[in-house]
């Protein structure tokens, strides 16, 4: 989110100070190498650091003269009970109220409750004894085309004042001329919210589709394309894994901004409950159709697209639903080996989630199961018969994109393949 926004400032024109706190990923994006995967990024900021328009820093002190435009993009996480989690909010803008000059305008861009900028972050400012602005200007780009919607999506504003809403505009007007104001810093800040509240419901209602369909034995697929085919009132995505940095913590934090006003966010939270349970209630099918089908336990599992998602491509594996997949396995089976396959995400993040990266699809040994954890279009091109060729002469292919429509050209003895949302196929490959 920071390092995309600051690459886009300075490509306007701007000169741009970034600071990084994290040292390793600081040392990376110095050397003008980003630290995760995004199209154009890497040739744009070499480029940038190269001309001298975006200056990395790893700490705010005296000697540095800090610009008198702030945006602030540190994380919101939730911590394990579901909480917000708002230390790094505060110690970043304690930080920046000792060392920012006069006038100052401060953006925040992290996703945070109704209220906080208000409630939390102008009361900080105000210990400084210095005239500033606040905005809430909230990011809404998408990973993966975060350049090209920078410059497209529209800015929502909100400031504290006029003169905040105004400072605001000056610097989005220089990326993009699709800005909207909005009444007051809590409106925008609810926008955020909804934006991703409101994704993470219709992937929960599409995966409750896809049960429903699975247990009566029909396609879900095939109900929500044809459905929706030239009718304009019903535009339901395909149910699959939801996770990532945004979708699994942003309910949580709305559901939070309203309990001090006894308001229960209920259809919110059963979207919510519905994704974080899809993956363990897909993993129990396929271990029980498994024994059903070859008497036999599963033994070794190949993991394809550890991302949290796959379109548009991403490296992130924040959120990455392969966390409760593996450790659903491992409980079931400690000895079970587990590797993974994604060519984008970094062999370090492989080491986090405690599985072999397999460097090379064609490298890669037999297994018992495979599970397609993301749609990402290159494990599409590669066709379900090069990904069943990686199977035992008995085993299974799990999709929960339903990437492949099989045709009896596809059958071979004792291989298999099923998607969420059409457990009724049962084909074999």
């Amino acid at each position: 989110m920071g390092l995309t926004l600051a690459a886009t400032l300075a490509r306007s024109g701007l000169n741009v100070l970034g600071i990084e706190k994290n040292s390793r990923i600081f040392k990376k994006i110095k050397k003008g190498n980003p630290h995760f995967y995004e199209p154009g990024l890497a040739k744009l900021l070499k480029k940038l650091i190269f001309k001298k328009k975006l200056r990395i820093i790893n700490k705010i002190d005296k000697k540095i003269l800090l610009p008198n435009n702030i945006i602030i993009t540190v994380g919101t996480p939730v911590n394990k009970n579901k909480k917000m989690n708002i230390k790094n909010i505060k110690n970043t803008v304690s930080n920046i109220s000792k060392f920012m000059q006069e006038n100052t305008l401060i953006i925040l861009r992290s996703t945070v409750g109704v209220g906080i900028s208000r409630r939390i972050v102008l009361p900080l400012l105000i210990k400084s004894k210095k005239k500033f602005q606040l905005s809430f200007c909230p990011e809404r780009t998408l990973e993966g085309k975060a350049l090209k919607e920078l410059k497209e999506l529209p800015q929502i504003i909100g400031g504290l004042d006029d003169k905040s809403i105004k400072q605001s505009k000056k610097i989005f007007n220089k990326i993009t001329k699709n800005l909207i104001i909005v009444k007051n810093i809590e409106t925008a800040e609810m926008i955020k919210l909804i934006d991703n509240v409101n994704r993470d419901i219709f992937f929960g209602y599409a995966n409750e589709v896809a049960k429903a369909c699975d247990i009566v034995g029909i396609s879900a697929t095939e109900v929500i394309k044809k459905g929706k085919l030239y009718y304009p009132r019903t535009n339901l995505p395909l149910p699959g894994l939801v996770g990532g940095p945004c979708l699994e913590k942003d309910p949580y934090i709305f559901s939070e901004s309203f309990l001090k006003h006894k308001f229960q966010t209920r259809i919110t939270m059963a979207a919510r409950k519905m994704n974080e349970i899809q993956p363990i209630d897909s993993s129990n099918f396929i271990l029980n159709k498994f024994k059903l089908k070859f008497k036999k336990s599963i033994k070794k599992i190949l993991l394809i697209g550890l991302a949290f998602k796959g379109t548009p491509t991403t490296s992130d594996i924040r959120g990455t639903m392969a966390i409760p997949i593996i450790n659903f396995f491992r409980k079931k089976n400690p000895k079970i080996i587990i590797n993974g396959y994604d060519p984008f995400v970094k062999k370090e993040d492989f080491k986090i989630l405690k599985i072999k990266k397999i460097q090379s699809i064609n490298k890669a040994n037999k297994n018992d199961l495979i599970i397609i954890m993301n749609n990402n279009k290159i494990f599409l091109d590669m066709g379900i018969n090069k990904i069943a060729a990686l199977l035992k002469k008995e085993g299974l292919v799990y999709d929960f994109w339903s990437l492949f429509k099989l045709n009896k050209s596809h059958i071979s003895k004792q291989r298999y393949y099923i998607s969420l949302g059409n457990h009724y196929l049962d084909k074999k490959i």
